[in-house]
């Protein structure tokens, strides 16, 4: 395994042990990481499938690197490795704000609106790291099979977010739609 192979498995390590670390003190106060699906279950969680099959083809092409056929420029890996990276720290950011409130869908438990912190400058900022490490996986393996799952894990994410948006201005009303006009969905 080369430099950029060891960093990609240590960042995915860090991301996974962030969201464990987090994610323990939850299930210990009887708290479900799972929420309420915002779309149809089979396009809610075939887009998850999608989305966590890229990043595998990802780690295993960071792992077998000797035994694929190198199909991204030099330069790509590197820029793969550094979006990776920024993914990462916005990932565990984003997982440290929710806080109790970090779910796969919708929370059944009354909430408080995020608007701090991170979320001062991205609504959406979990799914934007999630995005990139879409992205770094595309950019440092980039074969069809894992572009197509990529990119249809991101179409699904995005209504996925649609829909937590309509939930959010139901739950929080004109909280949320003065956060929704001086914050952008992503950027």
């Amino acid at each position: 395994m080369d430099l950029q192979g060891y960093l990609i498995v240590t960042l995915f390590i860090i991301m996974g042990l962030a969201l464990i670390i987090i994610a323990i003190p939850l299930r210990e106060k009887g708290l479900s990481f799972m929420g309420a699906p915002t779309l149809r279950k089979f396009e809610f969680f075939s887009g998850k499938i999608a989305l966590f099959t890229s990043w595998g083809l990802f780690i295993t092409k960071a792992v077998m690197d000797g035994n694929w056929p190198n199909t991204s420029l030099p330069v790509l890996t590197w820029v793969a490795v550094a979006t990776l990276f920024l993914s990462t720290i916005i990932l565990i950011i984003s997982f440290k704000a929710l806080g109790k409130a970090l779910k796969v869908g919708l929370p059944a438990e009354e909430t408080k609106l995020q608007t701090g912190g991170i979320y001062r400058f991205c609504r959406n900022p979990l799914y934007l790291g999630v995005f990139g490490v879409c992205l770094a996986s595309c950019l440092y393996f980039p074969n069809p099979f894992n572009i197509i799952l990529a990119a249809y894990g991101i179409f699904v994410h995005v209504r996925i977010t649609l829909g937590e948006e309509k939930f959010l201005e139901e739950r929080f009303g004109d909280e949320y739609r003065q956060y929704k006009r001086r914050v952008g969905r992503y950027l």
